[in-house]
């Protein structure tokens, strides 16, 4: 279980890190029922309570949308590793994620403008044996997004026309040893409705994840 004990860690210093330090001071109450939720994923991680086959969390942003994200995802694998052609291999499994989106504003960081998505998705993972880069992640799938709008840090209004979104995601990433245990990745998502809603405001993160392998 020792080898574990950074699940502990990643997600309350991911969440630190989207918390000012005036909120820290002056929303003591707040901040410990914000960090309830990265403790409750944290402890979820480390006991692996939903049997997922591996737990990762992401850290995110993009520019252009002034936001921030913290994703926790638990990964199931729905078969085995089967060639593509020789040397490599792909696998299908299915992630089931949340989501939390803190949107910048101008004095920094908003507390209140957020997102939250919880998102289902299939994907496929391509592996290969590399001196850095082992796999390469793809996934789609669909979210339940909460509230529908946000406001941007010039003022304006992101609209998601509704509830429900599609999510895409790539990465491609490494294992730390190998035992292939723990692993990184790299990669871009985007969310948005594809025109099924009047409105269509998307969002894109790239994001950086660290993945424990159950």
């Amino acid at each position: 279980m020792k080898k574990r004990s950074a699940l502990w860690f990643t997600p309350i210093v991911l969440s630190l890190l989207i918390l000012r330090p005036q909120a820290l001071a002056s929303e003591v109450a707040g901040f410990l029922w914000r960090g309830a939720t990265w403790v409750t994923l944290a402890g979820l991680g480390y006991t692996n309570a939903f049997r997922a086959d591996s737990m990762r969390m992401s850290f995110g942003s993009f520019d252009d949308h002034d936001a921030l994200q913290i994703e926790a995802n638990f990964r199931y694998d729905i078969g085995e590793f089967e060639p593509v052609f020789s040397g490599l291999d792909i696998k299908p499994f299915i992630d089931v994620s949340y989501s939390a989106w803190q949107m910048l504003k101008e004095d920094g960081i908003s507390m209140t403008n957020k997102g939250n998505a919880l998102g289902i998705a299939p994907g496929f993972r391509f592996q290969w044996d590399g001196l850095l880069i082992h796999f390469v992640d793809v996934r789609a799938g669909i979210s339940l997004l909460a509230p529908t709008t946000l406001e941007n840090n010039d003022g304006t209004t992101r609209e998601f026309g509704g509830n429900l979104t599609f999510s895409e995601q790539f990465a491609l990433g490494g294992f730390f040893s190998d035992k292939k245990g723990w692993e990184w990745s790299l990669g871009v998502q985007h969310h948005s409705n594809h025109n099924i809603y009047e409105k269509n405001n998307g969002i894109e993160f790239y994001n950086i994840t660290l993945g424990y392998n159950y």
